[in-house]
């Protein structure tokens, strides 16, 4: 039977623990969503409104067009395919990017500023203006140095002319017709008062402006300067293109822009720029090709009129009218008679090689390999076909017949048979081929001998002749190609097209919304602090709960106190019906049940380091000690830095212990009686000495210990903290039970190994033997773990 699991008391005590400490600091919460909500709805008054824009280009499958000409003089024939990458990247490379933004209006760009509240100060919010909105037109002198991106407010004056000014830290000047960086201007100022079409000329600065402000209805009015560079960088950042789907060659080109006009305009220039300049690469390839060939024409035909030129001299020199007659028609019949031979010799070489194969296999297998050797013959083939079928059917038959079966002999006599006909006709067609060679080799012998015995004058006429023969088929061949690349040339369209024009995607604008930004700031108002506390929590090294000091030192748990407040000494007098009160009651009666034994009546109480409540906590239980009806005596220790006079109302300066320790009073006029508590006796520090450590070893201390001891029921001692002097070491052989005071939130985890030596050096049945840590300063409203003790004032009698 499955069992129904449920999270673990761990599980929920964290969840719950930390659901408070953020639920305690709620204000940080409300200050950062008010600040988180406030930013938000600064921004969304800032954010200019932006649309997505996107249009279509389709590319070739191939390389057609002029790109032919690429290949008119060479024999390989691979289409060249179009990489889709490739032309995404030549899509978005900066120098196409700039060549269609160099055919743009967007060297300057106009604005104005609204009259909204964002601006009370200075011009946050701002309106960029393009095409007919535009009321002044800025004319850059592109050859002048100019100082770009400063705004140049523009202001009509009453009598009609035009105040420019600008101001700036750290203006970058440059070239403005290459983008070329010439300086940096710390602090740029400028003010001219010109007409309108006055050149407007500064040291960094000249331009012309036409045109009037008077359509802007009192807004003011300022334009940027742009380089070609900036423009090119902050375009290519806002473009992407992608396939519409993977391997496609249609590509989507898509960007993001507030002014709608100036970003349609742009994806139709690069669209436009990117077909033109594949327009011109291919005619400059067909431009390329026909300037080659060209140039082959020449040297062609240059070598063609010496060649003719050479023949006809020969032939005038040696009185020749066609000489090369005869050594030609010698020549071809060579060259035919040569084939001839080398076609019957590799006939003979394939016929020696079936014949070798077939010798090779008794039954004739092995001739189905034979019908790659070149072999021409179809008669030979015919019969090597017949063999090879005979043999497979054999083939086929073996599987369940044997030798003696009368179909398998009757096909092995076949198969002989054929065998014998076909050794006959290849050892027949050898000899043919053999007697065929030697009646070549007798007509080339007599042709090699006719071609000798021409006169020197005839051949070389006849070599001369060729020459100039090749030449003419070189200039026949380049003639064909100049045709073809020039009718190429003349048709050459570009292979890529716009399937769609730049259009806006939708007229929803694009994200952040206002109603993005304030959700976005909801959530970072809430997850900040609340990242910020538990971060906090996580990197606070001071104690915090009971679980970390047991989880660090096995010494018992004594109890806790309430946080009393800084001002507060004795609670039982200021404060009776309070939570600290009542915390003290209960430490109370707990030391009074773990100090229970008759011989166990020294109680010691110290701490890591001071500030972590130790003697306020002494005083306290003291106090509540002498209250239930026990005589108490409270010795305060800390020579070096004695505070206890502070509860009680006493002297600092009147002496004490270190005065009784000298000899120089008795033990009862060292004694005080707080008045308003009975049963108490106070043995202050007195005067601070140098030698305390010296006086706390004095015999005359343990001779006091051993005194109070018979006299008193409890004797309370407010030792110095044991992380910073060793006084506490000496008093231990007379301290029973040690109490080590913990403050909460203040006491660093690692001070707790003092506490946990403490308890390791302590043996039981001995002096000292017993250790508790006590945990001071715990807000009750604060803290998860006691939470519920917050309400103890309303049981506190």
């Amino acid at each position: 039977m499955a069992t129904h699991q449920t999270p673990s008391t761990a599980d929920e005590l964290n969840l719950s623990n930390m659901l408070f400490k953020l639920r305690a600091r709620w204000y940080y919460f409300a200050a950062s969503l008010v600040l988180a909500l406030g930013a938000a709805f600064f921004l969304a008054q800032l954010l200019p409104v932006r649309y997505g824009f996107k249009s279509t280009l389709m590319l070739s499958e191939r390389a057609t067009g002029s790109r032919h000409a690429q290949d008119l003089l060479t024999t390989d024939n691979k289409e060249h395919e179009t990489k889709t990458e490739d032309e995404i990247g030549l899509l978005t490379s900066a120098g196409l990017v700039s060549q269609a933004l160099q055919g743009l209006d967007f060297g300057v760009s106009y604005h104005v500023v609204p009259d909204v509240w964002v601006n009370a100060l200075r011009p946050l919010k701002t309106q960029e203006l393009y095409g007919a909105e535009v009321p002044l037109r800025v004319l850059v002198d592109s050859a002048s140095p100019q100082a770009t991106g400063v705004r140049y407010f523009v202001e009509t004056l009453p009598d009609g002319r035009l105040r420019v000014q600008a101001e700036g830290k750290r203006v970058p000047v440059v070239q403005y017709q290459t983008g070329a960086m010439l300086n940096t201007v710390p602090e740029f100022s400028f003010e001219r008062t010109v007409n309108p079409g006055e050149i407007v000329q500064g040291p960094y600065s000249r331009f012309t402006i036409e045109g009037s402000t008077a359509a802007l209805g009192g807004q003011k009015f300022f334009f940027v300067l742009h380089t070609l560079p900036e423009l090119t960088s902050a375009y290519r950042s806002g473009l992407l293109v992608k396939p519409i789907e993977r391997y496609s060659r249609v590509l989507n080109l898509t960007t993001k822009g507030a002014v709608p006009a100036k970003e349609l305009r742009f994806l139709d220039a690069l669209m436009h720029t990117y077909i033109a300049n594949d327009l011109n690469d291919k005619n400059r390839d067909g431009r390329t090709a026909l300037s080659f060939i060209d140039s082959q024409l020449g040297k062609v035909g240059d070598s063609l009129r010496r060649a003719e030129s050479a023949v006809a001299t020969f032939r005038g020199q040696r009185g020749l009218v066609d000489a090369t007659q005869q050594a030609t028609s010698d020549l071809q019949m060579r060259s035919q008679l040569e084939n001839e031979r080398s076609r019957v010799l590799n006939a003979r070489l394939a016929y020696l090689n079936v014949l070798s194969y077939l010798r090779a296999s008794p039954d004739g297998d092995a001739v189905s390999s034979a019908t790659g050797l070149g072999v021409e013959d179809p008669v030979l083939n015919s019969q090597i076909m017949e063999l090879a079928q005979l043999n497979s059917q054999k083939a086929g038959l073996a599987v369940e017949a044997s030798e003696d079966n009368p179909v398998v002999q009757a096909l092995n006599n076949k198969i002989q048979g054929r065998r014998a006909a076909l050794l006959r006709n290849l050892t027949n067609l050898v000899r043919s081929s053999e007697a065929a060679l030697r009646g070549y080799d007798q007509r080339l012998g007599a042709v090699r001998s006719s071609i000798s015995q021409l006169p020197e004058n005839e051949r070389q006429l006849a070599l001369l002749r060729s020459q100039a023969d090749i030449n003419d088929k070189n200039y026949t061949f380049l003639l064909q190609k100049k045709t073809e690349a020039a009718v190429t040339l003349a048709t050459n369209t570009s292979d890529k097209k716009v399937v769609d024009q730049a259009a806006m995607e939708s007229s929803d604008p694009l994200p952040p919304l206002p109603s993005q930004l304030y959700l976005i700031a909801l959530v970072l108002g809430l997850a900040i602090p609340a990242g910020f506390i538990l971060l906090r929590d996580r990197a606070d090294q001071t104690v915090q709960t009971v679980d970390q000091i047991k989880s660090v030192t096995s010494v018992p748990f004594l109890g806790l106190i309430a946080d009393a407040g800084r001002s507060t000494k004795l609670v039982r007098h200021e404060m009776p019906k309070s939570a600290v009160t009542e915390s003290f009651r209960t430490v109370r009666i707990n030391l009074q049940y773990v100090s229970g034994g008759t011989q166990q009546k020294v109680i010691g109480f110290t701490s890591a380091v001071s500030g972590e409540g130790k003697t306020f906590c002494c005083a306290n239980l003291t106090a509540e000690l002498a209250l239930s009806g026990k005589r108490v005596v409270l010795i305060e220790t800390d020579l070096r830095k004695p505070t206890m006079s502070g509860y009680f109302d006493f002297s600092a300066q009147r002496p004490g212990l270190s005065s009784y320790l000298r000899g120089e009073i008795t033990l009862a006029e060292a004694l005080q009686h707080p008045g308003h508590i009975p049963n108490l006796d106070v043995l202050a520090a007195g005067p601070i000495p140098d030698d305390a450590m010296a006086l706390l070893e004095n015999p005359r201390f343990g001779a006091l210990i051993d005194l109070l001891k018979k006299e008193y029921d409890y004797v309370v001692l407010d030792a110095p903290p044991v992380g910073l002097v060793s006084e506490y070491h000496i008093l231990r052989q007379y301290i029973d039970v040690s109490v080590f005071v913990v403050r909460h939130r203040y006491t660093q985890r690692t001070s707790l190994q003092h506490l946990q030596e403490l308890a390791d050096s302590a043996h039981p049945g001995t002096p000292a033997g017993q250790v508790y840590v006590l945990l001071n300063n715990v807000n009750f409203h604060d803290t998860y773990e006691y939470h519920y003790k917050s309400q103890a004032a309303y049981y506190s009698v």
